[in-house]
């Protein structure tokens, strides 16, 4: 398991690095006292955990966050401002805790990475599309569907846009609220976008979503969700 610290403060970084180290015994911890450094950190290697500080140096956590929003990592706010916690549980933050760092309840934020069920995912308002250098985000509650692209992800939204997204269908699903599906090796879609099963015969479906458009559905996903709810 790999952890990433995100401090400007010595001390503090220490401290979380100490505590993790003793919560999470067998991972590899790393720390970046900038946010230049964190973003390479993050480029260059696969982490499990992100500990972030939303001031550093000055500078605004919440560009760091809003890079990491689509990561299939999960991340724990540490700030003395509450209120920029609260709002940091739009980008679908696992926790925050609130400095000075109490242990009690370091350990409640480790325990809760360790027995997550996901429900983290349920506050995600957010995906981040970079495009030309250039961060932007898009509401998960517009996304209509998503189809694959290679290594990557061409997302549609309810009112006609396209976006394409770095990550792969995979990776997706492993972030995005419990409301989307996989109906296919090529096909995410949200529930609530579902209009009707289309049978084609021979064992072909597709699904029409409720702006019109028409999308594959695998003969797997037809027995195992379909079948008997559509």
């Amino acid at each position: 398991m790999r952890v990433l610290i995100v401090e400007d403060v010595t001390l503090v970084a220490e401290r979380v690095s100490d505590l993790t180290k003793k919560y999470l015994p067998d991972c590899k911890v790393r720390i970046s006292y900038t946010l230049e450094d964190a973003k390479y950190c993050i480029t260059e290697e696969v982490y499990d955990l992100l500990f972030l500080d939303l001031n550093l140096n000055g500078k605004d956590g919440f560009i760091l966050l809003k890079l990491v929003t689509s990561s299939s990592f999960q991340t724990i706010i540490i700030t003395a401002n509450k209120e920029k916690a609260s709002v940091a549980f739009d980008f679908g933050v696992l926790d925050f805790i609130s400095k000075p760092i109490l242990e009690k309840r370091f350990k409640v934020a480790v325990d809760r990475f360790l027995n997550g069920n996901g429900t983290y995912r349920e506050k995600l308002k957010y995906l981040t599309i970079k495009s030309k250098g250039v961060i932007s985000l898009i509401t998960i509650e517009d996304i209509e569907f998503i189809k694959a692209s290679g290594n990557y992800s061409e997302i549609y939204t309810t009112n006609g846009g396209s976006f394409l997204h770095d990550k792969n269908l995979e990776k997706l699903i492993k972030i995005l609220p419990d409301n989307f599906i996989k109906i296919h090796r090529s096909y995410i879609v949200k529930k609530t976008e579902i209009k009707k099963v289309i049978k084609h015969g021979g064992g072909k479906y597709s699904l029409e979503l409720t702006s019109g458009k028409i999308v594959s559905l695998s003969r797997t996903m037809y027995k195992e969700f379909f079948l008997n709810n559509y």
